[in-house]
């Protein structure tokens, strides 16, 4: 697996779960709670599964990149790759979502990994 240390079986079950938890933290408090949140993504629902200390750093680091404030303040301004070409856009629809995950490349370039070409 890139990045990884050793291969890890996240399941959608782990994104279930997460998005639920996402859902009552966005629901039951007026400010956003990130570092719970993260917290619940990096070292709970799917840290509990890593073991390589290298790899916790890796989840943390993961988790911390796509929950964050940045990630609402400056929405589609905060670029997930130094390329820019990965962002959260400002979708009104599920459909707006969907024609911006058609318009990003087939294949996954190494800067998604960190990785330079």
């Amino acid at each position: 697996p890139i990045g990884w240390n050793i291969p890890y079986n996240f399941t959608p079950e782990d994104l279930t779960t997460n998005r639920r938890q996402l859902k009552y933290f966005l629901d039951a408090y007026e400010d956003i709670p990130y570092t719970v949140l993260q917290f619940l993504g990096s070292k709970i629902n799917y840290g509990g599964r890593v073991t390589d200390k290298k790899d916790k750093v890796l989840i943390d680091c993961l988790i911390k990149l796509f929950i964050c404030e940045d990630v609402v303040v400056k929405g589609q301004d905060y670029k997930f790759s130094p390329g820019g070409l990965f962002y959260c856009p400002n979708a009104a629809s599920q459909d707006d979502f969907i024609n911006y995950l058609r318009g990003l490349p087939i294949q996954t370039p190494p800067e998604v990994f960190g990785l330079h070409e």
